[in-house]
């Protein structure tokens, strides 16, 4: 049958996010350990878990569509106004009512590549044409290069630190210098999905950035550090008028009761969060030195997740380390991340690399 449809042009190559994978499909090696999703090892915070349970008694009911009170919680957190701050399903939810926001046909986003791989749709979905800027040898921001290909189209620059997927920060007075020399018609948009690691806590955010700078968006998650990818939630925070903007493309009832309310009540929990957060990161130094007494090229993360930069290598070690059982994820041709697991994820991985042969990895 023939079917005729105006489809976004932005789309037409696109794929749906990760259509093609498969967990412990038929023929698959099966899947003992999945390190390819930054997702965190451990459960939620045991305060918030008593808080999950006591939510379900309420699924039959529509949550707050302005998730009002998460919303105060988290301006509080930050230092900001209520209306300074927008919540959606995720980071991935919230990136997505921005750039409907801010973008459509004949617009540029501009990231560094490789990125978060939802990037490039997230831009298709809103019309806009993505521009890619290689990292530097670091696996670092290249801002210079960035910043060179800012144009009147240039709508949104996205900078994820730590950056996804090699786990470097930009260093402040960098950031600083770089929001500076940008045109007033660009919004920027900084992705903390995965600050929580780098500062050994929740910090109370960068209002003084916001302030500063009245075109940067603060971008953040529970589903990383807090390890709520599961109920899906996370949040912005920026100028009041670029808000309420974003709050106008945001998915009815985006944020579910449950989700509100364990989002609430990690923000409460301080005291766990550190303690989590020390065992994740004594759990990175593992993985990254027994990486690196394999001979592997490892780059030190700020994140729950290292990264090496394998170029050609990347998807023979993804082959060799889920033909035992452990699923990471390669950027074929640039290198293969991997999230920071339990210790019997990481034996496992580690005595499957070093009994590879790599003579033949090329």
């Amino acid at each position: 049958m023939n079917v005729r449809y105006a489809g976004r042009s932005t789309l037409r190559d696109m794929t749906a996010y990760r259509g093609s994978e498969s967990s412990n499909a038929e023929g698959d090696p099966p899947v003992a350990f999945d390190l390819s999703s930054n997702e965190l090892f451990l459960p939620p915070l045991p305060t918030v878990l008593s808080v999950i349970e006591e939510g379900f008694t309420r699924l039959a009911r529509y949550p707050d569509p302005t998730a009002r009170a998460l919303t105060g919680e988290i301006a509080g957190h930050l230092r900001v106004e209520a209306d300074e701050v927008a919540v959606g399903p995720g980071s991935a939810g919230v990136l997505q009512q921005i750039l409907l926001a801010l973008c459509g046909e004949g617009d540029d986003v501009i990231y560094a590549w490789p990125g978060f791989d939802a990037y490039p749709l997230l831009v298709a979905m809103c019309g806009a044409s993505s521009i890619h800027i290689p990292l530097t040898a670091s696996g670092h921001h290249d801002l210079e290069a960035i910043r060179a290909r800012v144009s009147a189209r240039t709508k949104v620059v996205i900078l994820c630190s730590p950056h996804n997927p090699t786990g470097t920060m930009i260093d402040d007075a960098r950031l600083r210098s770089f929001l500076r020399s940008l045109p007033d018609h660009v919004v920027t948009v900084l992705d903390e999905a995965y600050v929580e690691f780098d500062r050994g806590g929740d910090p109370p955010g960068r209002s003084e950035v916001i302030r500063e700078h009245g075109n940067t968006v603060l971008l953040r998650t529970f589903s990383k550090a807090y390890g709520l990818a599961g109920l899906r939630v996370g949040y912005a925070a920026g100028s009041r008028q670029i808000i309420a903007t974003v709050r106008k493309a945001a998915l009815p009832f985006g944020v579910t009761h449950l989700a509100e309310r364990a989002a609430i009540s990690s923000l409460h929990s301080a005291a766990e969060l550190r303690d989590r957060l020390h065992a994740v990161s004594a759990a990175r130094e593992e993985l990254t030195a027994g990486l690196a007494a394999l001979g592997l090229p490892v780059l030190p993360s700020r994140a729950n997740f290292v990264w090496l930069p394998l170029t050609c290598a990347a998807e023979p070690l993804a082959r060799a380390a889920a033909a035992a059982g452990v699923k990471v994820r390669a950027c074929p041709g640039q290198g293969v991340r991997i999230s920071v697991g339990g210790a019997a994820a990481h034996r496992l991985l580690l005595t499957a690399l070093d009994r590879t042969d790599r003579a033949n990895w090329s």
